[in-house]
């Protein structure tokens, strides 16, 4: 009897990461080839920026790690959380739907790379060492959710848009497969982890930055 609900249990798991086999290696390549080509452009500028820029930044970034040493901080409103962590997966999970999707998604996950690594970058530049700190409670805490909520959202939807490509390349007259219940599962997984996300950044984030703003 158990034997009988392990291996139908065994059976959900599988079908949940049901994707084509031998296609998801490849995808998870090209999406984590993009995000690293961002993630280092968006070092090399933050390497770059200086004078008013980083002034205005710095001089930002010290009003609010006071307000923080203060408790005077505002949290984010939890809607405006929200689309903050759900934008980007959105618009990859849209994406998904047509051939754009092909060129659309490695070009968010290339953008989505950039602004995280010039934003990490910039908090380096202006406070040392200690700035990773600063970055990794900002930024990379809701980040451990986010960011493979957008690598499973973009594996997916790559090959969801690949498979349409294919088939208005090759004059396919016929309906696409609309996508299957694995999908829509999977998506949404990613859709709680989103809200989480979003929770976090309303009610920890803000907590942990208070905790280590006497550092700068």
């Amino acid at each position: 009897m158990l034997s009988r609900e392990v291996k139908a249990l065994r059976k959900r798991i599988i079908g949940f990461w049901d994707m084509p086999p031998g296609s998801v290696t490849p995808a998870l390549a090209v999406l984590a080839a993009a995000f690293a080509a961002g993630a280092l452009a968006g070092l090399l500028l933050a390497a770059q920026v200086g004078g008013e820029g980083q002034e205005s930044l710095s001089a930002y970034l010290q009003v609010y790690l006071e307000a923080a040493r203060t408790g005077n901080a505002t949290p984010p409103e939890p809607a405006a959380a929200l689309w903050e962590a759900a934008r980007w997966p959105l618009l990859t999970l849209l994406l998904s739907f047509t051939a754009l999707g092909a060129v659309g998604i490695p070009a968010i996950f290339a953008v989505r790379g950039f602004l995280l690594s010039f934003a990490v970058a910039s908090f380096v530049r202006i406070f040392g060492g200690a700035g990773a700190i600063l970055a990794f409670f900002a930024f990379g805490f809701t980040g451990t959710i986010s960011l493979p909520v957008l690598f499973l959202l973009g594996v997916q939807g790559l090959l969801s848009a690949l498979a349409r490509a294919g088939q208005a390349m090759g004059g396919g007259k016929g309906p696409t497969a609309p996508p299957g219940r694995a999908f829509w599962l999977r998506s949404g997984l990613c859709a709680a982890g989103l809200v989480l996300s979003a929770l976090l950044e309303c009610w920890a984030v803000p907590a942990l930055l208070a905790s280590v703003a006497e550092l700068f």
